[in-house]
């Protein structure tokens, strides 16, 4: 089951104020589920991020899908499945 998130922020924003905004509406998202989030199993990415009007981020959280028996490995962006600014022709 996938649940997500799209945080939208204005471009007079400072940099450290929009890390401070989607790392407070991330976690006032994730402590609103009905299912807790479960670190060991569930995985959360950034899944879209656009810069055209506003700084919009779309966050996606992916239930169960990691073994919890497995360390965790690096990916990369493009393994991730993370888009650029512009590669969905909006």
């Amino acid at each position: 089951m996938s649940e997500h998130k799209t945080i939208t922020l204005p471009k007079t924003m400072s940099l450290s104020d929009r890390i401070s905004g989607v790392s407070r509406e991330i976690s006032e998202w994730l402590e609103s589920l009905e299912e807790p989030f479960n670190i060991d199993t569930d995985v959360m990415q950034l899944t879209k991020y656009d810069q055209k009007d506003d700084y919009t981020y779309q966050y996606t959280l992916d239930r169960a899908v990691k073994d919890p028996n497995k360390k965790p490995s690096s990916l990369s962006s493009e393994e991730e499945g993370i888009e650029p600014s512009g590669s969905q022709g909006d």
